[in-house]
This record gives C-alpha cells, sequence and structure tokens, in this order.
C-alpha cells in the first residue's frame, strides 16, 4: 500500500488553499471558548442560513445518449447502465414522475466561518455547506456534477439507496476538469424481488460529502458537504395531516454541525500527517460560527447532521427541556421518543422536534462532550457546555400547530428475523503501523471483501481491537438493523431500527443484520472518522445474483467502464489513483 499518495496530495492541496487570503482586522470582544484562536468575535450575532434547494437545470447533451457516456467530452465519466429503461435492473415503476435534472459544480470559493475572516474553500455550487438536494420517492433525478478543483472527488449520498456508478465509490472519481451524470432513481428496496416497494425502507434525513480515495478528510474539512430531504407518500401525509411540518416550509430545518480550524491568515488547517482524527476550535452550524436563530413559540423539526470529520457530540436544550425523536440516521422511526440528550457521531444523524411554544426567550443548543483527541470523546462533563446555536424565541402561540408527541407512530419497522440469514460474517477493526486496518488488511480497491447474494439478509458482527479508539462505521446501499449493542453511549433509539453508521465504542461490539437488494456493486464500508477511512479502514462489499463473481478480482482493476466511469486509459495514466 502507498500510503505516501494520501500525505503528496493533501499536502499539495493544503498549500494551494493557504494562497494569500483578504487580510482584516480585529473584531468585538473575544469568544472564550476558543482558546488560541486568532480571530476575535462576537458569537451569536448573525443569524443562521438556511440551506436552499438545488435549483433545476436542463441538460445537452441529454443524459445517457452517446453524447454523454464515458470517455465523451461532455460527461467524461458517463451515467450509470442502470438509468437505461433496457437495463435488466430497471422496471417501469421508476419511470412514472417525470426526471430531475441539475448541476452541481465543485469549485473555490471564499466563504465567511467567522465574521470578517475570508477563508478560502473546496465548495458544492459556491456554497459552504452545499445547496440543499430535494428528493421525493419515484421521482429520478441526474445531478451533472463537474469537478473545477485540482483533486481527485467522489459524490457519496449517504443514506441513498442507488447504483454504483453513482454510489460515491472511492475510486470512481470525478477527475480534474472532468463531469459525471450521478443518477438517483429515489426508489426503495422491494418486499421481494419483482414485488411491491417497501416504504419501511423509505429515508428522510440523508447528506452527501466527498468520498475521494485518500482524500476524503481533507475535502470534507475544506467543505465538501450538503443536506438531502427525502419524503414518499407516508411522510408527506403525516405533512398533509399537521402531524409534522411541511418538509419545503420553514419550519423544517437542516442543521450541519461541524467544527473548523483556522490559520493566522484564515485559510483552513489541515494536517496531512495526522491521522488520528482531525479537531477543530471552531464550532460551526450551517457553515458559520454560533450563529443565532430567530424562531417562534411552536415546533421546529430540525434534521441534526454531525459533519465533522473526527469529532463526537452530545447535545442537549440549555433549558433542559428534552427533544422529541422523529429519526435515526436516515429513517424514522416507529414512534417519536423523547430524548433528553442525543449522542452523535461523525456522519450520525439525529431528526427531531425542538419546541419552542414554553421555552424562554433565549436558549441554546449545546455539545456537552468533551474531546481533546481523535482517540474519541473524553466523556461528557455537563458543566462544560460548548454553546453551538443560539434561540431567540419571539411571537405568540399558534392555533395550527403541528400534533407529534410522544409516541406518535411514524414508520413501521420490519425487523429481519433470525430464519432471514442465510450468511454470517465478522470484522476487527485494529490499528497497525500507524494506520488502520479491518480484519488485518489496509483497504484495495481491487479486493471484494465480501460478495453477499442479492435479495438474501446477512448478519456481520463488528469488532472494535483497536486499543482505546472509536470507529463509527458506515454501510453503504442499504440500511441495516442492530440486534446487539456493547457500550456506553445508549442504543434504545438504534436496536433494531434502521442506521446507516453504527458506533463501534473501545472494545466495543456491534452485531447488525441487512439485506442486499436491487443493486450490484461494489460498494464500500469503512470508518466515518475521515482520516482513519483515508488511512486505510475500509472493505468493499459487491452483492451479486447467486454464483455470479464480483467484478473486482484482487489483483488489478477490471471494473467495466460502464459501472465505474473510469476508462482504462485514465488508470494507466493515473496508476497511483488505483491502489
Amino acid at each position: 500500500m502507498n500510503l505516501n499518495r494520501r500525505n503528496f496530495l493533501n499536502a499539495a492541496a493544503t498549500a494551494a488553499v493557504a494562497l494569500p487570503f483578504i487580510k482584516i482586522g480585529q473584531t468585538s470582544a473575544y469568544a472564550k471558548e476558543f482558546h488560541g484562536f486568532p480571530f476575535q468575535f462576537t458569537p451569536f450575532t448573525r443569524e443562521l442560513p438556511i440551506p436552499q434547494p438545488l435549483g433545476g437545470t436542463p441538460l445537452s447533451p441529454a443524459p445517457g445518449t452517446p453524447a454523454a457516456s464515458v470517455g465523451s467530452e461532455a460527461v467524461f465519466h458517463g451515467i450509470a447502465p442502470e438509468f437505461s429503461p433496457s437495463h435488466p435492473t430497471h422496471r417501469p415503476d421508476w419511470d412514472v414522475h417525470t426526471l430531475k435534472t441539475h448541476t452541481l459544480e465543485m469549485r473555490k470559493a471564499v466563504h465567511e466561518y467567522v465574521p470578517g475572516v475570508y477563508t478560502e474553500c473546496f465548495t458544492y455550487n459556491g456554497l459552504v455547506p452545499g445547496p440543499l438536494i430535494r428528493a421525493r420517492f419515484g421521482q429520478p433525478m441526474v445531478v451533472r456534477t463537474t469537478n473545477n478543483l485540482d483533486v481527485e472527488t467522489s459524490v457519496h449520498l449517504h443514506g441513498g439507496h442507488g447504483p454504483a456508478h453513482s454510489d460515491g465509490h472511492p475510486v470512481f472519481y470525478v477527475m480534474p476538469g472532468m463531469t459525471r451524470d450521478y443518477y438517483y432513481p429515489h426508489i426503495v428496496p422491494r418486499v421481494s424481488p419483482g414485488g411491491a416497494f417497501d416504504f419501511s425502507e423509505s429515508p428522510s434525513t440523508m447528506w452527501y460529502h466527498d468520498h475521494g480515495n485518500d482524500v476524503t478528510g481533507h475535502n470534507v474539512a475544506h467543505g465538501l458537504a450538503g443536506m438531502c430531504k427525502f419524503t414518499d407518500p407516508l411522510e408527506e401525509n403525516l405533512m398533509s395531516t399537521n402531524v409534522l411540518p411541511d418538509a419545503d416550509g420553514p419550519y423544517d430545518v437542516p442543521l450541519v454541525l461541524q467544527d473548523q480550524a483556522l490559520n493566522a491568515d484564515g485559510s483552513i488547517f489541515y494536517d496531512p500527517l495526522d491521522h488520528d482524527g482531525r479537531l477543530g476550535n471552531l464550532f460551526i452550524a450551517n457553515g458559520i460560527v454560533q450563529p443565532k436563530f430567530t424562531v417562534e413559540r411552536r415546533k421546529y423539526r430540525f434534521r441534526l447532521l454531525d459533519g465533522a470529520t473526527a469529532r463526537f457530540m452530545t447535545l442537549r436544550l440549555s433549558n433542559g427541556q428534552p427533544f422529541l425523536q422523529l429519526g435515526n440516521d436516515s429513517w424514522l422511526l416507529p414512534n417519536a421518543v423523547w430524548r433528553p440528550e442525543i449522542t452523535l457521531s461523525m456522519a450520525k444523524r439525529a431528526d427531531v422536534i425542538i419546541d419552542f411554544t414554553n421555552a424562554p426567550d433565549e436558549l441554546y443548543l449545546e455539545n456537552i462532550m468533551q474531546q481533546t483527541s481523535g482517540r474519541g470523546p473524553d466523556g461528557i462533563d455537563r458543566t462544560k457546555p460548548i454553546r453551538l446555536v443560539k434561540f431567540v424565541v419571539t411571537g405568540t402561540r399558534p392555533t395550527n400547530d403541528v400534533t407529534v408527541t410522544g409516541g406518535t407512530p411514524l414508520r413501521p419497522n420490519i425487523p429481519i428475523r433470525d430464519s432471514e440469514i442465510t450468511a454470517r460474517r465478522s470484522f476487527r477493526f485494529e490499528r497497525s503501523n500507524g494506520a488502520w486496518v479491518i480484519n488485518g488488511d489496509f483497504y484495495s480497491p481491487f479486493r471484494a471483501d465480501a460478495v453477499p447474494q442479492l435479495n438474501q439478509a446477512e448478519e456481520w458482527t463488528l469488532e472494535n481491537k483497536s486499543g482505546g479508539w472509536m470507529h463509527p462505521i458506515h454501510m453503504h446501499l442499504e440500511a441495516h438493523q442492530i440486534v446487539q449493542y456493547t457500550g456506553k453511549f445508549r442504543a434504545d433509539v438504534w436496536l433494531n431500527r434502521k442506521s446507516d453508521t453504527a458506533i463501534l465504542e473501545d472494545n466495543g461490539k456491534v452485531r447488525l443484520r441487512m439485506k442486499f437488494r436491487t443493486f450490484s456493486g461494489p460498494f464500500s464500508f469503512h470508518c466515518h472518522n475521515n482520516e482513519h477511512e483515508d488511512m486505510r479502514m475500509m472493505k468493499n462489499f459487491d452483492p451479486r445474483p447467486a454464483g455470479q463473481p464480483s467484478v473486482l478480482n484482487g489483483r488489478f482493476w477490471n471494473v467495466p467502464q460502464e459501472i465505474s466511469g473510469i476508462p482504462l486509459s485514465v488508470v494507466r495514466r493515473n496508476p497511483e489513483l488505483f491502489h
């Protein structure tokens, strides 16, 4: 394994981002939470930005045409073969609604994390976080994505169920100066092959972020992340009957929580030789440091995301009132649950209601989890809260507030039964030579580490043997159901429920179940401490029909270009990107 490539690329990209910046003066009062931070600012003075939906754009040449196929000038990386109605996986009920088309550009842009401090970032369409992707069940989407950065990228729709070509596999790149058509059919798995859609699998809160091999941590820390809201008929009925706020209205708010670290000139600090996990001393919500949010005296839905690369968070409200949790990761829970505090690892989401009806005029969203290294959190200290967002509550109680409360039914959950399990696998997450391995192996894009049979269920046991480190493990393609959890974090809302990221605590163990449906791979699973992922704590799995071998042979690159979007000529010219 060539560990030097990551160091080289990250050092080069970091140097590029450290170009001269607009010089700024010192401002107002010092924020005492940020010891050593070189700038002064007054927290909670800027209003929380709300990510706006990605606008529709006609695409020319049309997706799937010869002029937009792999190797073409317009769309060099092509589109998923499953886009074609003649593909054996594609079904007529994928195309009931009109195709939506969008464009997304990855480019550098100046952003103000801190008031008056101008920082060059990596962005989607010039925004940090990126624009909101608004998706609906049964409405297919193509996002024509162009990489105008100087490093390879790969866009992963986290929590999505889609083709391998558009999943954001780490080496299914968008090369600098090139374009890929990401095809999202926006379907869910079926109850049985050829049967009805299983709406218990419909997601609600997804997000998207970079997934380029060896450079995920660097690219995400520099800004490449955004949110995605998904609705289906069941959830839209909850909205139309006033149980939940309208997903497109002002009371349904995506909230991306991150930490950030800046150099003295305002540029982003990133140490490519830190393989433990990057921590920042600035606490960011929707792209700005410690904002305020002016709210009415009513219920709001917040889709909370821990979008950091290595920081865990335990969230609470400063006045002691509980959250009403609606969902875990991508999926609604069977019933709404009251939670006094919520712990999130990197990549985990919590879909919650905060009721401001009887709240004080001011209160805060706080993080009470202490953390000093990428190993993982040091523990909760309720006497040292870090204030993330200030809520300013105004107005009087409305007459038409939503009705959701503790115990309200949301989305049915169908447990995977013992009798459905056709295979069991075990994976040990360990440390080796200063990097990260699974079952003793560093990641290889050539190797299929599991080849599950399509339309079958398996049980996987994940065990942390890395000696004092924590690893949130993310599974691509499918939801998993946790049937056993060893650790101190509360797992009641996870057990037998749907998740896409499982927290693997120090010396912890997670036993989970997954069904593999619709799409063959390859796909990946990995630690979502991005620095651990980049340092090779990742594996491939490749669901296949019975008796069909993986497209990965374990020796050299042999993935068909219509699946990967990577012409063989690119592999030959850039062998260091495919190792």
